[in-house]
């Protein structure tokens, strides 16, 4: 990855990719304080005891996980004055908010991760909460990184699970990427593919590995979530490491944020959404029969209010609306989506089942997450496979038997 910060080249795809020059540092997490010597720092309860922050120039959270809201980002953009760079100490959702918030207000941002557990870190988007409805902005990449191995080593278990749940979710969302490059013609490119597999295999065979908190194995799904990061700046957008995967796990967290409930992990979520992908790409490929089953639309609306308020439900069905479906040839499946299967889904199966996925799954009714995986593509105006099934009348069935 170090080898293309701060360049700029053309690639195969046909496009000039521009890499913004971030620096990354190993140090202790106890020198934030005087590598960021005149930036203002945002922590919460948990991370706030890990580095003696300078009370002038720091915000804590008054809580263990605050959330990525619009509310939050304004507070930091006003808490944060006239210092010229925000710096979070945290995982996703304060390198969120920090991120968003040094956008805003025409500041730098730079970030000190406590966990191994998402790929915001070098991103420039940030997903953020207005009124309850998850939105993804553009914003900055982080100028400098701080990585002090032995506190991502010493994250939280449920942090390392929703780290590699959220890596692994590359994969269904590069076959995502693929099938509608096939169906609708989207522009792709196999540079950040080729960039990311590698890291993607190595932590797939090293899962235990890492649940055992070993140094190389922390470092390499750290360097993962870099690269994952530094390929949604070089699109442009989060197309390289978001799928149909991650419209499951978004609706499951505004589910709980509906119901003023803390939503888990999000890499956590996220797992359940593989496991939704790797289900239907078996379906798939392996030409598994589903019967046909019609899924109206005042059905749609019908089990959406059922979750959400009617202003998000409208919301969501205005980008359901925009999906212009094409028609899905029964045959669709080519040889990229053939050889990512064979090569990446037995290893998946395996890892999934090592972070458990099956203890997020079963902390959920089964008839819930059928609902989620039939109402997951209104929420976003990303083809995925779930379109697919949708265009084939198949969703509706699929949802009931995934599970």
């Amino acid at each position: 990855m170090k080898d293309i910060l701060g360049k700029t080249f053309e690639c195969s795809c046909g496009k000039t990719h521009e890499v913004p020059n971030i620096e990354i540092l190993e140090a202790s997490i106890r020198e934030a304080p005087d590598v960021f010597s005149d930036a203002f720092f945002i922590a919460d309860l948990n991370t706030a005891s890990l580095v003696d922050l300078p009370g002038k120039r720091s915000f804590v959270f008054n809580e263990r996980r605050p959330l990525a809201t619009m509310e939050n980002v304004e507070k930091i953009v006003k808490a944060s004055g006239d210092f010229p760079e925000i710096v979070s100490i945290g995982s996703g959702s304060l390198t969120d908010i920090a991120r968003y918030a040094a956008y805003l207000s025409g500041k730098r941002f730079s970030c000190v991760p406590t966990a191994p557990s998402v790929d915001a870190y070098t991103s420039t988007v940030a997903p953020i909460l207005v009124n309850g409805v998850k939105k993804t902005f553009m914003a900055i990449p982080p100028r400098r990184i701080l990585l002090d191995i032995e506190v991502l080593r010493n994250a939280p278990m449920d942090l390392l699970r929703a780290g590699v749940g959220d890596i692994v979710a590359k994969i269904p969302a590069r076959m995502d990427w693929i099938l509608s490059h096939i169906v609708t013609g989207e522009y792709i490119c196999d540079f950040v593919w080729n960039d990311m597999k590698d890291l993607l295999k190595e932590i797939l065979l090293k899962s235990k590995d890492i649940l055992n908190r070993e140094r190389n194995a922390i470092k390499t799904l750290m360097e993962a979530h870099l690269v994952s990061g530094i390929n949604m700046v070089i699109m442009g957008n989060s197309r390289p490491a978001s799928g149909a995967e991650h419209m499951v796990s978004h609706l499951i967290e505004m589910f709980h944020e509906e119901k003023e409930e803390m939503p888990p992990f999000h890499g956590l979520t996220v797992m359940i959404g593989v496991f939704v992908s790797m289900k239907a790409y078996e379906a798939l490929v392996e030409k598994k029969e589903i019967p046909l089953k019609d899924y109206s639309i005042e059905e749609r609306r019908k089990e959406l209010l059922e979750l959400f308020e009617e202003r998000k439900v409208e919301e969501f069905l205005k980008t359901y609306a925009e999906k212009k479906f094409p028609k899905i040839e029964a045959d669709i499946v080519g040889e990229p989506l053939e050889s990512i299967y064979k090569e990446f889904f037995p290893h998946l199966k395996r890892t999934l089942e090592t972070i458990d996925v099956n203890s997020v799954i079963n902390s959920y009714s089964k008839d819930f997450l059928s609902r989620v995986v039939r109402l997951a593509n209104t929420i976003r105006d990303r083809f995925t496979v779930l379109d697919v099934f949708d265009e084939m009348k198949i969703l509706k069935n699929f949802s009931e038997m995934v599970f």
